[in-house]
């Protein structure tokens, strides 16, 4: 099953890829063998628009979720310090554990402080470095509906509210209370009840497991920034997955 979810993240960023420049946006595209650090600074600094699909860690700031693996760990530190974000972007994450809330480990329900913390660990980095919106989607698909809207020009709550409805709760829609943040930046999350069953995958220390359990309350869909916040020119796309 992690292979076919693997499988499925390339489809999904291809037709990213695809409709992105259907709209004349200058995609730069990191997949995998072609991930480079530097090479992604470089390419981020005009981007309007970043947008990564690989695994969570626990590299961030505060020493929860935050950082991305394109290959190496890249620590949110690492982030703030050595992005250079010229053109105040958004920031996707399409289906990172811990990027809108749930993460693939989780065996029961987090709650919603900790989804919170989660969110808030994972975007801050990227705020630090210059970015102006963060928006994360787990669903396969969910992230080419949100650049639709988005590309027709509606605000980034807006675009959290449409997207987490019908199929999802709005748990919070208010103020950020971190101070690290701008004072009039929000925070969204919207979760699913759980139900049924899900097979999960594990791999420590090179070992993988997997088992199957029932499916606790999930967080899905979250946005952190300005919620009035519109899209203006490139994007940079990583994958490592």
């Amino acid at each position: 099953s992690d292979l076919l979810h693997r499988d499925q993240n390339i489809v999904d960023l291809n037709d990213l890829v695809r409709y992105l420049e259907s709209q004349n946006f200058k995609v730069h595209t990191f997949f995998n063998e072609t991930n480079d650090w530097e090479a992604i600074k470089k390419a981020t600094l005009n981007a309007s628009i970043f947008i990564y699909s690989g695994h969570g860690t626990h590299l961030g700031i505060d020493e929860g979720f935050g950082g991305i693996v394109i290959g190496e760990f890249i620590s949110a530190q690492k982030i703030a310090n050595e992005l250079k974000f010229a053109k105040n972007p958004i920031v996707l994450f399409s289906s990172v554990c811990g990027g809108a809330g749930s993460s693939a480990g989780d065996e029961t329900d987090i709650g919603i402080l900790e989804a919170q913390k989660r969110v808030i660990g994972s975007s801050l980095p990227f705020f630090l470095a210059g970015a102006k919106a963060y928006y994360a989607n787990n669903y396969t698909g969910g992230m080419l509906k949100f650049l639709n809207k988005l590309v027709e020009n509606s605000t980034l709550e807006q675009l959290f509210e449409s997207t987490a409805s019908p199929w999802n709760t709005v748990e919070i829609n208010k103020s950020v209370t971190d101070k690290r943040l701008n004072s009039n930046f929000k925070i969204g999350i919207a979760s699913s009840e759980g139900g049924g069953t899900s097979v999960v995958t594990k791999t420590v220390n090179g070992v993988t497991t997997t088992k199957t359990r029932i499916s606790c309350k999930r967080y899905s869909i979250a946005y952190v920034g300005d919620p009035n916040y519109r899209i203006n020119g490139s994007v940079v796309l990583t994958k490592n997955k």
